[in-house]
């Protein structure tokens, strides 16, 4: 599974006073099990981008690749595609509809035309892979699980589907510290048990420097930068410059001399902070 994207524009309300620019000029390609960052300010761009993934929306101009299949053009069947790319939205617990649990996470898998005995293999499967216990929560209501618990929930639907593009919308949002370590565990058990490439958009800049391979920085809808996290934190004020922050380890070692532009290397995490300190690492060349 591969992603191509080349020149993609998208505006809201065109031809209207009030249109807005909300993409424009985007660029970047994807391989195969690769994990993806996006960051930007809120306004940025980064909800209506991983929307063209999956053809909710149409861009104005350019062009997305889907494995191969350019799925701006016509005759496209978008259902095929989105079989491929799942988008699990900003707090999609909201979606749950169905009396159970189980319910819930077969609708996908049964839409699809399989039979009971498959959508029954999808559903454990993707019960197994949030960590929710299928015994005790499968006839459940999904109202009546925690937070944490329905986000998973929620997740599982789209994992149910077996897609091979894995897009999650801010998927740790106004979670507990505990409920947020379970969706990011449950994030890195699905990458590891599928391959599939995964995209997290998130304002959590630790998350994004310690789960991604690259990460893409949104501003003013064009991607501005791209990189591995230590090359895309290396930069502290043109992230600052664009409204963005610095993981909290990396804004500790800035504060005490240990990683900035006259040092080597950018500390991303505590345990590399703590190692830096231990070491007795010196600010300078």
């Amino acid at each position: 599974m591969t992603i191509r994207v080349e020149r993609l524009s998208h505006t809201y309300n065109a031809g209207l006073a009030y249109e807005t620019r909300a993409i424009e000029d985007v660029s970047f390609k994807v391989k195969g099990g690769e994990f993806i960052g996006v960051i930007g300010h809120t306004g940025s761009g980064k909800s209506t981008l991983i929307q063209h993934l999956n053809g909710i929306l149409k861009p104005d101009s350019g062009h997305i690749w889907i494995d191969g299949i350019d799925i701006t053009e016509k005759g496209v069947k978008m259902h095929e595609i989105r079989k491929r790319v799942g988008l699990s939205f900003q707090y999609p617990e909201y979606q749950l509809f169905e009396e159970t649990v189980y319910k819930d996470i077969a609708f996908g898998p049964r839409n699809l035309g399989l039979s009971d005995d498959e959508a029954d293999e999808r559903v454990r499967e993707a019960m197994g892979l949030v960590n929710l216990d299928f015994d005790e929560i499968a006839e459940r209501s999904p109202f009546d699980l925690s937070g944490g618990q329905k986000r998973r929930a929620a997740i599982a639907g789209v994992i149910a589907m077996r897609p091979g593009v894995l897009i999650l919308d801010e998927p740790t949002a106004g979670l507990d510290p505990k409920s947020h370590e379970d969706i990011l565990s449950m994030i890195r058990s699905v990458r590891e048990n599928t391959g599939s490439i995964v995209i997290l958009v998130s304002h959590n800049m630790e998350d994004i420097a310690s789960m991604s391979d690259r990460v893409f920085v949104m501003d003013t809808g064009r991607l501005v930068r791209s990189g591995k996290p230590e090359e895309v934190f290396s930069d502290a004020g043109y992230l600052r410059s664009v409204g963005l922050g610095l993981p909290p380890a990396t804004e500790m070692a800035e504060m005490l001399g240990l990683s900035g532009p006259d040092t080597p290397g950018t500390i991303l995490s505590m345990d590399e902070l703590v190692e830096a300190i231990a070491s007795g690492r010196e600010a300078g060349p």
